[in-house]
């Protein structure tokens, strides 16, 4: 069958109208698309930034439609359903890492738009194992960064065993860090912020935010050694990472998900003398990772704090995040 989308065509080049033609499988679903997110990734992957992109292809990695097609095998979806979609899409389903449930970490793995062809289009052909059934109140635009913004946090909380009543601190204010934010919050954690813009104070306050403190001024992070149960960084830029580390309590972990330009140096001592702290990262999360993430936010009404635009506007969307216009997550949404 014909799909329709907005391609990019060759490195950093507008996205034009693109068809391609795609089977459907026996696992596989045809999802009519209502809403997909355009991340600051998808500019990226645009601009081929990573090195891994043939073109011509279709971003947009965080999804949500309506099942209008499905293959035989398909059982736990039905026709009409809404599901979300995110950055992974397929996976071996054979490896060590699939059959322990941490099918994010498959060698054979299929992600958007590296392998697959995205949602900045009409439809889009998904194993249905990567399609996950949306509660009524997740069926919205500002639901859809969940999806791979909200997973990725989530996930790496989770693994670091975060609870109850911990001290723990957000690093980075953007699409992913206002939703770590809320997720903290609503796990009853204290939550510091570290931001380098004041302008969103304000809304940080109303998201959860019980402290807000700039992530650029030394003297003022240098007040909070040996304070945080878990740090998570979201952050794309290079800052004074000896400070952060030395705020973690001993034990205390500290996590990155932003991914800063520069090497991230500081003394092995802060790890060790008096500490036993941890560093780690993380990249998205299992399917069940989804589910706990998915249910977690339906639950506590969780979402993204987005700008729209029509999905024919894709191009203006793409200048205006070129520009650092939008808040935190734009959303695309067909007509």
């Amino acid at each position: 069958m014909k799909i329709s989308g907005w391609a990019a065509k060759t490195k950093g080049s507008l996205l034009e109208r693109f068809t391609y033609e795609r089977n459907l499988s026996p696992h596989e679903l045809l999802v009519d698309i209502k809403f997909c997110s355009l991340t600051r990734g998808d500019v990226r992957f645009i601009d081929n930034y990573w090195g891994d992109i043939i073109y011509p292809f279709i971003p947009g990695l965080e999804i949500i439609g309506e099942v209008k097609e499905k293959g035989k095998d398909v059982l736990s979806i039905k026709i009409g359903d809404v599901v979300g979609v995110g950055y992974q899409v397929g996976s071996c389903f054979k490896c060590y890492y699939c059959l322990a449930g941490k099918e994010q970490f498959c060698l054979s793995q299929k992600l958007i738009p590296v392998n697959e062809y995205g949602g900045i289009a009409d439809s889009i052909i998904v194993d249905c194992r990567f399609a996950f059934k949306l509660p009524k109140n997740l069926r919205t635009p500002a639901s859809t960064p969940l999806l791979c913004a909200g997973l990725t946090p989530f996930a790496a909380i989770k693994k670091a065993e975060v609870k109850k009543g911990m001290n723990v601190a957000v690093i980075g204010i953007g699409s992913l860090g206002h939703l770590a934010l809320q997720f903290l919050n609503k796990m009853d954690c204290k939550v510091t912020v570290f931001s380098h813009s004041k302008s969103k104070n304000n809304l940080l306050k109303k998201l959860g935010a019980n402290t807000i403190i700039s992530s650029k001024n030394d003297d003022d992070i240098k007040k909070f050694e040996r304070k945080f149960d878990f740090i998570i960084s979201t952050s794309s830029a290079s800052l004074n990472w000896e400070l952060f580390i030395k705020a973690l309590k001993p034990e205390g972990i500290f996590c990155f998900v932003g991914l800063p330009p520069d090497k991230v140096s500081f003394k092995a001592e802060l790890l060790a003398d008096y500490a036993q702290k941890k560093i780690m990262g993380n990249y998205i999360g299992s399917r069940k990772d989804m589910k706990d993430m998915l249910d977690f936010a339906s639950k506590h009404n969780i979402q993204a704090v987005v700008e729209t635009f029509p999905m024919n506007q894709v191009n203006q969307a793409i200048e205006k995040m070129k520009n650092n216009i939008p808040l935190f997550s734009v959303v695309l949404i067909n007509d």
